[in-house]
């Protein structure tokens, strides 16, 4: 059974250890770029997560209480109750098994229901087709393409409340 909790210091160790042995293009596809260079370190997750705190929620994603991932949510505009799924994370032997839909149906109702959002979005790259495929089954649907400036081509798409 899939759980989200907010994510606490003790954390910081598993998420880096779902990023430590990754490329820097797959940092920079998950989000990680961003806010992080490359190599990832401890400390940077750390202290993104301290300077970022007013605008984002931090969540582990747990099957029971085993860790296997780890998501963010950036509130982009509080007046419009819009807010996006950023730095989604599975560990590698929870991936194409389900769990990454089943965490994203969760977060997505914590958003609306907590945090009382109307609308959620998020973006994959477009080769990135599993990923597409998990957030189409959690609901979400294509509203826009802008291609990033490395040239990859990201699909942005959005869950609305019902």
């Amino acid at each position: 059974m899939i759980n989200i909790r907010q994510t606490e210091n003790k954390d910081i160790d598993f998420i880096f250890s779902c990023l430590e042995n990754k490329s820097e293009d797959f940092l920079y596809q998950c989000g990680y770029g961003r806010f992080h260079k490359y190599p990832m370190t401890k400390e940077q997750i750390k202290s993104v997560m301290e300077s970022r705190k007013d605008n984002t929620r931090y969540f582990i994603i747990l099957n029971d209480s085993t860790p296997i991932g780890s998501v963010e949510l950036d509130f982009i505009d509080w007046e419009k109750k819009e807010c996006a799924v950023c730095r989604f994370l599975l560990n590698d032997e929870y991936r194409n098994k389900g769990f990454g839909t089943e965490s994203l149906k969760n977060l997505t109702q914590l958003a609306f229901q907590k945090f009382e959002m109307c609308r959620v979005r998020l973006s994959a790259f477009d080769f990135n087709i599993e990923a597409i495929k998990c957030y189409e089954k959690a609901g979400y649907r294509e509203f826009n393409r802008a291609t990033r400036p490395n040239g990859w081509l990201a699909i942005k798409m959005e869950c609305l409340k019902n």
